[in-house]
């Protein structure tokens, strides 16, 4: 008996332990911590990035901030790498050598739908037609969209010079996701 009850105890301990490394290496437990405006890395397995969120906040242990019907969401490296390559083949002309810029990549869904916004920057070996397609367009936020079944595709940019009010002026992205991104503006 009293071996049985030590088997349940350690079997109930690995079940939280295991809870526990799941809610820390999930892709999307929560929002990032109040911080002054950039992302969060996560130094986990699972390499994802916070997105930056400082209104947001944590709101109960492993539950992601809400709004609305939406949340913030931690940024997978895949998801960084499908919205990448939506943007490469809507480009013109189509860029290659780009990659999302450090600390301005946002990632949340509304509703079963994902959302992404991000600045793109060139990446070394960046051909001459690559540097000057993105000499200006490069510092305007690019918006994305993954309804389900769709895949991720190019929704809107935030022009150049950006609006003061960031993403909530880019009526594609519902306002309560904009809100939960501090309408998509990072400290500089």
């Amino acid at each position: 008996m009293a071996r049985r009850k030590h088997s349940l105890a350690r079997a109930a301990a690995l079940g939280t332990v295991a809870a526990a490394v799941a809610l820390l290496t999930s892709c999307t437990p929560n929002s990032g911590p109040v911080t002054s405006g950039g992302p969060v890395t996560s130094s986990s397995p699972s390499n994802a990035v916070r997105s930056p969120s400082p209104l947001a906040g944590p709101t109960t242990a492993g539950a992601p901030a809400r709004t609305g019907g939406c949340r913030s969401l931690l940024v997978p490296p895949a998801v960084k790498a499908s919205v990448t390559a939506a943007y490469r083949s809507h480009a013109q002309p189509p860029l290659t050598h780009i990659a999302p810029v450090k600390g301005t990549f946002y990632y949340g869904s509304c509703d079963g739908t994902r959302y992404a916004g991000t600045r793109f920057q060139l990446t070394p070996g960046s051909t001459y037609a690559e540097q000057v397609a993105l000499q200006d367009d490069g510092a305007a936020m690019k918006y994305f969209v993954d309804s389900p079944g769709t895949g991720w595709r190019y929704l809107a940019d935030g022009g150049f010079p950006a609006d003061p009010r960031g993403c909530a002026a880019i009526p594609q992205i519902p306002a309560h996701l904009a809100t939960l991104w501090n309408d998509c503006r990072t400290a500089p």
